[in-house]
Parts: structure tokens; C-alpha cells; sequence
């Protein structure tokens, strides 16, 4: 749901009032890898991320750029709870990899945004560390 729909103040009541197994639920932040940095701050306040579980890195497989979704994470304080490169879920879903993420992130501007073997390993937690 939008951070500009009217309906999310009563979408977020909603999930605050409900219970599943006698347990309320843990609401966890998506934070688009691919979006500005502006955006994300936007939708981390519409989506009140203070009373977040945590947040999820989607879509860095999309972004020229993840600084803005890292920056939104460390500005909010979320706990990084994984990340996804792809759209096949679970395939796709990996967890928190601060190595793999800082070296993304220090990648070269304008190089078209892949990842290498050294990376995917990484990504899969099987290979070395990062040079």
C-alpha cells in the first residue's frame, strides 16, 4: 500500500488491533533498494517505522544505487533483517549481509549493476570475504 493512500491510518489500526495464535504481529519495513532517498524517508514515516519489527532490502538487483536504502535503515535505527535480489520468493531472499551490502554500495558509479561470482557467493554465504 502507498505511503499516500488514505486508507493506510486505518490499514495500520487494523494491524495493531489484530492477533494472530494470541500474538500481535510484527509489522517488517520493505525498504526498494532502487528508490530515492527522500522516498524512503517518506514511506519509513507514513509507515511509522518506530514501531517496526525490522526491515527487509528489496530489489537490489534494481538499483544503480543502494546508499539510499541504507541510509534510511541506519537513520531509523532497523535492525536489517535481509535482503532480496530478485523476484522469486524464497530463491530470492537472503539474510543480512553488512560485507556484501558495504561493498555494493562502493561499487563505481555508471558500472551496469551485476553481480560477480565473488558477490553471488557472498550473497549465498559460501564464499570468502570481499576484497
Amino acid at each position: 500500500m502507498s505511503q499516500r493512500d488514505q486508507r493506510l491510518a486505518e490499514m495500520l489500526g487494523m494491524l495493531a488491533e489484530t492477533r494472530f495464535a494470541g500474538q500481535e504481529i510484527q509489522r517488517v519495513l520493505l525498504v526498494n533498494a532502487a528508490s530515492h532517498a527522500e522516498t524512503l524517508d517518506e514511506v519509513a514515516r507514513a509507515w511509522r517505522v518506530a514501531s517496526a519489527h525490522g526491515a527487509v532490502l528489496t530489489k537490489i538487483d534494481e538499483a544503480a544505487r543502494i546508499g539510499g536504502g541504507l541510509d534510511a535503515l541506519i537513520r531509523y535505527q532497523q535492525p536489517l533483517l535481509g535482503l532480496t535480489n530478485g523476484q522469486r520468493v524464497p530463491e530470492d531472499w537472503h539474510p543480512a549481509n553488512p560485507n556484501l551490502l558495504a561493498h555494493i554500495a562502493l561499487k563505481p558509479f555508471g558500472a551496469a549493476f551485476t553481480l560477480d561470482s565473488k558477490e553471488l557467493d557472498a550473497l549465498a554465504g559460501t564464499g570468502a570475504a570481499l576484497v
